[in-house]
Order: C-alpha cells, then sequence, then structure tokens
C-alpha cells in the first residue's frame, strides 16, 4: 500500500508520462505526412503504438512496481491533452525542425553510406565479372572457335569417308 504522498508523486510521474506520449504521438504524425503512401502511414502508426504500449507499461512498473490503477490511466490521457490543448502550439514547429534535421540527417548518412559503401562494391562487381567475362572470351578465342572448327572439319571428314566408303562398297558390289 502507497502513502498518499507516494501517489501524488506517481500521479505527477504519469502525467508527464503522458505529456511524452503526446510530444512523440505529434512527432510521429509529422514524421508519417512525410511519406505519400496511405499503407505506410498506417504501418508507422502501428509502429508507434506497438513500442509505446509496452513501454508505458514498464515505466509504471518501474515507478509503481507494476499496479496498475484506473486513476494511471486517466492521468496519462490528462496528459497527452495537456500537451495537445496547451503545449503542441510552441512545440510544434520545434518538432518539426528535429523531423526535417532528422531526415537531412538521414539522407546525408544514406548518401555518404552510397558514397562510401554501394559504389565500392558495386565498382568491384563490374570489375571482377567484367574480367571474368574477358576471361571467358579469351577461352572460347582460344579453345572452343578453333576446336569447333576442327570438329566441323572432321566431321566432314567422316561425312566424306562414309560417302566413299558407300560409293566403294556399290562399286564393288556393281562389279
Amino acid at each position: 500500500i502507497m502513502s498518499l504522498s507516494v501517489q501524488f508523486q506517481f500521479m505527477i510521474h504519469v502525467l508527464l508520462y503522458g505529456i511524452f506520449i503526446g510530444v512523440t504521438l505529434d512527432f510521429v504524425c509529422i514524421v508519417k505526412e512525410i511519406f505519400f503512401n496511405y499503407y505506410m502511414q498506417w504501418a508507422i502508426i502501428i509502429l508507434y503504438w506497438l513500442i509505446q504500449v509496452p513501454l508505458t507499461f514498464v515505466y509504471i512498473y518501474n515507478v509503481n512496481e507494476g499496479i496498475f490503477h484506473l486513476y494511471i490511466l486517466i492521468f496519462l490521457i490528462v496528459g497527452a491533452i495537456i500537451y495537445f490543448k496547451f503545449l503542441k502550439q510552441p512545440l510544434h514547429r520545434d518538432l518539426e525542425m528535429l523531423g526535417e534535421s532528422l531526415f537531412t540527417i538521414a539522407h546525408f548518412i544514406k548518401k555518404v553510406v552510397n558514397i562510401l559503401v554501394i559504389s565500392p562494391i558495386m565498382f568491384i562487381y563490374k570489375l571482377v565479372s567484367d574480367i571474368i567475362m574477358l576471361f571467358l572470351r579469351i577461352l572460347k578465342l582460344l579453345f572452343y572457335t578453333p576446336l569447333a572448327k576442327l570438329g566441323k572439319w572432321m566431321s566432314s571428314k567422316k561425312k566424306e569417308r562414309r560417302r566413299g566408303k558407300k560409293k566403294t562398297n556399290l562399286n564393288t558390289e556393281e562389279e
């Protein structure tokens, strides 16, 4: 059983955590607006709640030893309402700037990774594949083409021999 002062402290904690939920939800909504795909927006919201709900219960467990009362849920909702009614307007622009900054940083990291990792790997892949293709063409020129010509020549000689034998057989039969 918690004392009254501990319960009030816990209510303040939960109220602040409700404000935190409001801030993070607002940030996620700003981020999801960047994606034009309807299904991607829904996936982001669902992912947010799949992460946020367990985090909330872990927070409550750590602060209150896992005791969950109805007033905890009420104070979470009140904290979120306080953010959306009173704090959203002054903080919204800051959150937008944070989102834009994160996307700029992500775009920069993507370019750096592309230049430093992907491009060299693709260059090496292309170089190795070109060397292999060149090697195979050289092998084809050295072995396949002369052997193919030799095979055609030998098969034509066999045909000539067969024709010659048939003629000789016909000639011998006629005699």
